[in-house]
């Protein structure tokens, strides 16, 4: 799952920072630049600048950094569940 969809899954609708975030980014799905799979630190700079040029409420760029370090730690578990799942024999 991409951090989009996760933000949009997880917490849009939600009366947190992340909420918020997640239905700004949803209402402006065109505005979103796109990247390629993959490449997620392209990715992170590209979401980066576009959060810094629309700003659309105080304290937006920090809740954007906490989200996606919270969506890469739990990346990298579900990465290393499934490595392990077959040597736990």
């Amino acid at each position: 799952m991409t951090f989009l969809s996760n933000l949009r899954r997880n917490h849009k609708g939600a009366e947190t920072g992340a909420g918020k975030l997640a239905g700004v980014m949803a209402s402006d799905r065109e505005g979103i630049p796109r990247n390629g799979p993959g490449k997620t630190d392209g990715r992170h700079r590209l979401l980066r600048k576009y959060i810094d040029r629309i700003q659309a409420y105080a304290g937006m760029a920090a809740v954007f950094e906490s989200c996606r370090e919270q969506y890469e730690q739990t990346e990298r578990e579900k990465r290393r569940r499934y490595r392990y799942a077959g040597k736990a024999d």
